[in-house]
């Protein structure tokens, strides 16, 4: 045997691959998650990784390299296509392999040749996982209730949540900043990565609905960059989706890449292919709005400016009347003066005649009430010894003095007798 200090790199490869070999003879079944699945073009060979199952968001306890080369992928989906079957191997899948262990001694390289596939395994990967929590809170209305709410058409006061100065917000603030429209962004930090997710991005949530500025959002945006399925698997959270479903208004998810979806995707009320899809979605729901007015003001023009001119028209036509009108008004008002004039004196002519006469008559009855005429017809004035006239024998008393007025002249008296009528 040749000394330990003494081999070489590929003596050493061989001895662990002979190890490898003696310790598993034969194809084990092996079960776990796909991940990183990939297919050289031109060869239609397919390697991959199988991943221990996790929880969301938790990193794999253990991954292996595999290889499925294309001969033994032509006989398994020969051999599933009996059990009429169909043989398909997706990211984020749990599996049951039936696999070969193998050592590369040139490269030092370990990793599995697959050699059969079990059509009948169902596992409990991360994938699955996200799908019966998406069965679940679909069947409770949750995932639903956001995309009930009605995105505004002027979508121009925007809420941001992802994580600061993180590639996510630049690629977002950036887009919307390229587009010349006048959005304002109100952003809430949060961590997008690792166990304090959730809880951060619900707390988000409630920062903006805190915020007396965040009154009017039009909506909101929850958006991360790329990442692995592991690092955006923390978003697979019921509690994030509830905190969604409760909120007042619409959210757009941009989280991760085109192929990823996390549970956000479906409870939100929008879902964005990466946070500059997100961004442009925004940007396209202006710019429909400023064509719409646009088009409007110019159908506006269009139809108002005949009727403006033929109001023109007709200001001109009313100026050019008015100044005619103008023109002959002094002779006119002349002329309309004189006729009052004549009026006023034919009517004051008559009042004037009707008042001598109404005079004239008042003097008549003045005269045929003057004293003097009355005392020479043979009526004489009575007074009491104080000068005032007397009007009733009751005002008289017997032996009285009276004075009586008459023509030419006055009496004493003192009275004897009264008589009533």
């Amino acid at each position: 045997m040749i000394p330990a200090s003494d081999l070489t790199v590929l003596q050493l490869n061989q001895t662990v691959k002979m190890v490898l070999q003696s310790g598993f003879p034969e194809p084990v079944w092996i079960r776990g998650v796909v991940t990183g699945l990939r297919r050289v073009s031109g060869r239609g060979h397919t390697y991959f990784q199988l991943a221990d199952p996790s929880n969301p968001g938790e990193q794999s306890p253990a991954v292996v390299d595999c290889a499925l080369f294309a001969g033994d992928r032509s006989r398994i989906s020969l051999e599933i296509g009996r059990q009429a079957k169909l043989f398909q191997m997706e990211n984020d899948t749990e599996v049951r392999i039936l696999a070969s262990v193998s050592f590369w001694d040139r490269s030092g390289r370990f990793q599995l040749i697959m050699k059969g596939f079990d059509a009948d395994f169902t596992g409990d990967s991360a994938a699955i996982h996200l799908q019966r929590l998406i069965a679940k809170l679909s069947v409770e209305g949750v995932l639903g209730e956001n995309g009930t709410l009605t995105l505004a058409e002027l979508p121009l006061n925007i809420g941001l949540i992802t994580s600061k100065d993180s590639a996510a917000e630049k690629d977002f603030v950036k887009t919307l900043d390229e587009s010349g429209y006048p959005f304002r962004v109100h952003a809430a930090w949060s961590s997008m990565q690792g166990s304090s997710t959730s809880d951060s991005v619900c707390m988000a949530f409630n920062k903006l609905m805190m915020n007396p500025a965040c009154d009017s959002l039009d909506a909101v945006v929850l958006t991360r960059g790329g990442g692995s399925v592991i690092d955006l698997a923390w978003f697979n959270d019921e509690k994030i989706a509830r905190t969604i479903a409760q909120l007042p208004w619409p959210v757009i998810s941009g989280i991760g890449h085109e192929i990823d979806t996390t549970l956000p995707d479906h409870a939100a009320h929008t879902r964005a292919k990466t946070p500059t899809h997100a961004a442009s979605l925004l940007v396209d729901t202006v710019a429909r709005f400023d064509d719409r007015v646009s088009t409007l003001s110019q159908s506006l023009v269009s139809s108002v400016s005949p009727r403006i001119q033929m109001e023109n028209l007709r200001i001109k036509n009313m100026t050019g009347n008015l100044t005619l009108h103008l023109a002959s008004l002094p002779s006119r008002k002349t002329e309309v003066l004189q006729k009052l004039a004549s009026k006023l004196n034919l009517a004051v002519t008559s009042k004037l005649h009707k008042m001598d006469s109404m005079i004239a008559e008042a003097e008549k009855q003045v005269e045929m009430r003057d004293p003097g005429k009355m005392l020479k017809l043979g009526w004489a004035v009575v007074r009491n010894e104080n000068g005032i006239p007397i009007r009733s024998v009751d005002s008289i008393s017997e032996g009285q003095t009276i004075h009586i007025s008459m023509n030419r002249g006055s009496l004493a008296a003192i009275v004897k007798e009264r008589k009533n009528d």
